[in-house]
C-alpha cells in the first residue's frame, strides 16, 4: 500500500498564536551602524589607530553600485525600510516549518504505510548522524545545538529527528494531493517545460538543470516547494510589529 492522504485539512483554518505573529522590532539603529562601519572597513585603504574606526563616506556606498543609493543617508533609510520585509520573511518561514506543517500534518488524516514512513524516518536520522560526524559531534551535542535545546539527550534527539522524518514525509506526500487537487500535474511534459524556464531564467544550459534537479527530484520536491511558499505568503500577511 502506498501512503495518501484523505483528507487535508485546511491550514488557514489553523490559529497561529499571537506572540508569534506580532513581534516587536528591535531598536535597528545599532545594527545600521555596526553595518555601516563594516562597509567602511571594507572600502577603506587607510590604516587607522587602534580604536578609531573607518568613516562611511558616499564614495563608498556609490562603490556598491546599488540602485537608487548614492549616499550614506540613503544606504541607511534602506536598511530601515528592509530590514522589517526581512525579519517578516524569516518570522514566516520559521513558523511555517515548525508550527504550520506539523499542525496541519497532525489534522489532516492518511493511509499510512508504516514501512514506507519509518524508512523515510529513518533517512532523516541517518543524514543527521552525518552532518554530526562531519561537523565531530555526538549526535547528542549537534542536536542539542541544532534544536537549541541544552537538555536533550541522545534519545530524545533521535526521537526528535525521526518525528521530523516522518512528518517530512508525510506533509510531502500531502502537497502533491494538495497540487493534484487543484488542477496542476507534474508529468514529463511540465517537467521539460519546468527545466526550460529556470533555464531561461537563469542562463544555465537545459542539461545542466536536468543534472541539478533530475525529474525524481522535481516530482517530489516542486509540489512541497510550492505549498511551503504559498503558506508563508499567507503568513507573512499575518505579521504585524507593536509600536
Amino acid at each position: 500500500m502506498e501512503t495518501k492522504v484523505t483528507t487535508i485539512y485546511d491550514y488557514k483554518s489553523i490559529d497561529i498564536p499571537k506572540p508569534l505573529i506580532e513581534l516587536q522590532l528591535p531598536d535597528l539603529s545599532a545594527f545600521i551602524e555596526d553595518q555601516c562601519q563594516k562597509l567602511a572597513e571594507r572600502h577603506s585603504k587607510l590604516e587607522l589607530p587602534e580604536g578609531q574606526k573607518h568613516v562611511l563616506t558616499d564614495e563608498m556606498v556609490q562603490a556598491e553600485d546599488l540602485p537608487g543609493i548614492t549616499t550614506v543617508e540613503e544606504y541607511k533609510d534602506a536598511m530601515r525600510r528592509e530590514i522589517p520585509f526581512t525579519i517578516r520573511s524569516q518570522q514566516s518561514h520559521m513558523i511555517v516549518s515548525d508550527f504550520l506543517v506539523p499542525q496541519l500534518v497532525q489534522r489532516s488524516t492518511f493511509e499510512i504505510n508504516d514501512e514506507e514512513a519509518t524508512r523515510e524516518s529513518k533517512h532523516r536520522l541517518n543524514i543527521f548522524e552525518e552532518k554530526a560526524k562531519e561537523q565531530g559531534l555526538s549526535l547528542e551535542a549537534y542536536g542539542q545545538k541544532e534544536f537549541g535545546v541544552p537538555t536533550m539527550d541522545e534519545g530524545e534527539v533521535r526521537q526528535y529527528v525521526l518525528y521530523l522524518g516522518r512528518t517530512s514525509f508525510l506533509f510531502r506526500v500531502l502537497a502533491q494531493e494538495y497540487l493534484r487537487q487543484r488542477g496542476v500535474t507534474l508529468d514529463v511534459v511540465s517537467y521539460a517545460e519546468y527545466v526550460k524556464s529556470i533555464a531561461e531564467t537563469t542562463g544555465m544550459e537545459e542539461d545542466n538543470v536536468r543534472e541539478v534537479l533530475p525529474i525524481h527530484i522535481y516530482m517530489d520536491e516542486v509540489p512541497t516547494v510550492s505549498m511551503l511558499d504559498e503558506m508563508a505568503s499567507w503568513v507573512y500577511s499575518q505579521i504585524t510589529f507593536d509600536e
